[in-house]
């Protein structure tokens, strides 16, 4: 039997699992790394990236020693890496959670224009993305930035040299970075130039399914390998979620929660106008394209309120008390921005906030709010991606929000359209898995991969009675959120 290895490095976490033919898991291993959280400055050693992706991948190797065909890497994004043309890292990975570069980010939009840097990148101007990290490392780290010999984007880019000595970025994490035309294919020149970069000093571009190299031999010893393996690019972590979730039409929309919540949907060819509200990018499947609306903060911010109130230990009890607590949570409503925002109505620099508290009100109400007011938010971004394809008729449900039941119900009846489980809801290892095989002739291509090996195991409708409920209430939230967020973000 030939095994697939799909490696996902994640925002906390490294996952690494390894799969036969039929989409069946025979192998796993995880670990957990740390954020460096410092006000607005938020990073990450990219040596914890390593340690962690060695040790999970030297589990997977010992636990099935032979026929291993290739890895495929799925990554976060906009996390930017320096390093010196050995590949050493010259300083902290700057994490796509990091707002320090806002003053960059708005030179970047007085001298480009928001609408045509949304129109030529796809991507909404924010201080998370890549381009304003590099113009704020060029002009508040000179001395470092002059060592530089690789501008780096993702954990992808520095893992796939560290077991190949390429370096690399896919196209998908590429045409995310704010760097790219996504309607040229190519790094975007206008802003290439504003920021005074010579080509050389970024990543050769690739294909999610390109074969970039085979294990260094240094690389094998340390994992106990007595035969060479391939290394497949693999894609950012949202469209190998996507793909691991069974994207490879317009009939679905994937719900992906995990840190940040994304809502997902496939387009074959690139509107003529991106709405506003939506980023757009290249999807892992040749000549079609992600497009997607996105939370920074969703479990994170569930995990962040746990741990306020204690409860981290508690969470099953608390998920009881919250299911007893009627729809809309007793008045109580969250605006999720913890973290920002990417809606154009509010600002990006916006807060979060909880309003309705009165003293009667316990942590199972704020518990069950936030779960609804990020039902909605993610909600105007799947009402935005069907205004394009009306097509949708189900939602796929996949990352670690998944395991909530009383979560998983409130989308069904926020979105009013039937959710899918997939058997396995960790998607991105398996997305990267998958495209490890499609780029080693494994499976012929995208849909006979999914075909074989994805399976769902439950279906969840909406309720009518809930569903007219959130109507109402889902119409207070856009009311609420727009009036107060220009408030929020002076604060």
């Amino acid at each position: 039997m030939k095994y697939l290895i799909g490696l996902d490095l994640g925002t906390s976490s490294c996952k690494a699992i390894a799969i036969d033919l039929n989409g069946n898991i025979v192998a796993e291993a995880s670990e957990s790394y740390e954020l460096k959280i410092r006000g607005k400055y938020i990073e990450q050693k990219p040596e914890d990236w390593w340690a962690s992706a060695l040790n999970c991948l030297s589990r997977i190797v010992e636990h099935l020693r032979t026929n291993i065909v290739a890895i495929g890497i799925s990554s976060q994004a906009n996390t930017l890496l320096t390093v010196d043309k050995n590949g050493i890292p010259l300083m902290n990975a700057i994490s796509w959670l990091d707002q320090r570069s806002e003053e960059e980010l708005n030179e970047i939009i007085r001298t480009l224009g928001y609408e045509e840097i949304h129109d030529s990148t796809g991507m909404i101007p924010n201080a998370g993305f890549t381009a304003p990290k590099v113009l704020w490392l060029k002009r508040r780290q000179g001395k470092i930035f002059s060592r530089v010999f690789k501008l780096l984007f993702s954990p992808q880019s520095y893992i796939v040299f560290k077991l190949t000595g390429r370096f690399i970025v896919d196209r998908t994490l590429a045409s995310f970075s704010m760097l790219y035309n996504i309607r040229e294919g190519c790094w975007w020149s206008d802003l290439i130039e504003l920021l005074e970069l010579n080509e050389d000093i970024l990543p050769d571009v690739v294909d999610s399914h390109q074969e970039v190299g085979e294990l260094k031999e240094d690389v094998m010893r340390k994992l106990g390998l007595e035969h060479n393996v391939s290394v497949i690019a693999g894609a950012h972590d949202q469209c190998c979620a996507a793909l691991g979730a069974g994207l490879t039409d317009t009939s679905m929309v994937i719900d992906s929660t995990g840190t940040a919540s994304a809502i997902i949907g496939m387009v074959e060819e690139l509107p003529p106008k991106i709405p506003r509200d939506l980023l757009c990018y290249h999807y892992v499947i040749p000549d079609s394209w992600t497009i997607l609306g996105t939370i920074s903060t969703s479990g994170a911010l569930i995990d962040w309120f746990l741990k306020l109130s204690g409860l981290t230990r508690s969470y099953e009890n608390i998920e009881r008390l919250a299911e007893k607590v009627d729809v809309g949570s007793n008045g109580v409503m969250v605006l999720p921005y913890f973290s920002g925002s990417f809606r154009a109505d509010i600002p990006w620099g916006s807060r979060g906030t909880i309003v309705g508290l009165t003293l009667s009100h316990g942590v199972q109400h704020i518990y069950r709010a936030i779960m609804e007011s990020l039902a909605f938010e993610c909600r105007y971004f799947l009402d935005l991606i069907r205004s394009i394809n009306p097509l949708i008729n189900k939602v796929v449900l996949v990352g670690g929000g998944t395991k909530s039941r009383l979560w998983t119900e409130i989308k069904a009846n926020v979105y009013n359209l039937r959710i899918l489980k997939p058997a396995i809801v960790d998607t991105a290892p398996l997305g990267a898995a998958i495209i490890a095989g499609v780029g080693t002739k494994v499976f012929r291509d995208y849909s006979s991969a999914v075909s074989s090996v994805i399976r769902f195991q439950k279906e969840i409708v909406p309720k009518d009675e809930h569903v007219a409920v959130y109507e109402d209430l889902y119409k207070k939230y856009l009311i609420l959120s727009s009036r107060l967020g220009d408030l929020l973000s002076s604060l």
